[in-house]
């Protein structure tokens, strides 16, 4: 047993991560924080902030998972996103543990989260959505009805946030006039 704020035992947790306070650490903690963050309750949740930094959000979910289920055996250090045809994939150079995403978007948006993955929740908040997606086991996050913007996103392999590169939707347009044909 380790103190690790020195109060008097007011407020502590048992076990870190330990959400529901039913003295185990497993996946009903874990869809309980993924719950509170994309319902923008997490003020509650001491015992959910594992890695100290006083926010709830992806990067301690993924500590807790790589606690439940072991260290993994190659941790990505990057990830690419890529937005086209109203969808989201990603790819990444080893494992990913979580995905935390903001997305600004029109008022009648709808998303469909992949069912590939430990657990997936978002809401809706009119013009902005908090997406959250643990341990993603494909390319395909989702699919939407309409376009969509990333204004914030946090992707996290086993302990730590990853670099994250971002592709949207490009095409070619007719050059002209033709600068090679006067």
């Amino acid at each position: 047993f380790h103190d690790m704020d020195g109060d008097d035992g007011g407020g502590e947790c048992e076990v870190n991560g330990d959400v529901n306070s039913d003295g185990i650490l497993n996946v009903l903690d874990v869809v309980a924080i993924v719950s509170a963050i994309t319902s923008n309750t997490t003020e509650n949740l001491e015992c959910a902030d594992m890695n100290g930094d006083e926010i709830v959000n992806v990067l301690d979910i993924v500590q807790i998972v790589s606690t439940i289920t072991g260290n993994r055996s190659y941790d990505a250090d990057s990830a690419t996103l890529d937005i086209s045809d109203n969808m989201l994939t990603l790819k990444s150079n080893g494992y990913i543990g979580g995905v935390q995403l903001t997305l600004k978007h029109n008022q009648n948006f709808e998303l469909n989260l992949s069912n590939d993955c430990m657990v997936s929740d978002y809401k809706n908040y009119g013009t902005y959505s908090i997406v959250l997606i643990v341990e993603p086991n494909s390319e395909t996050l989702f699919t939407t009805n309409s376009k969509f913007e990333i204004s914030d996103v946090i992707v996290a392999n086993s302990n730590e946030e990853v670099k994250v590169f971002m592709m949207n939707d490009f095409s070619l347009i007719n050059a002209y006039p033709n600068p090679f044909n006067p």
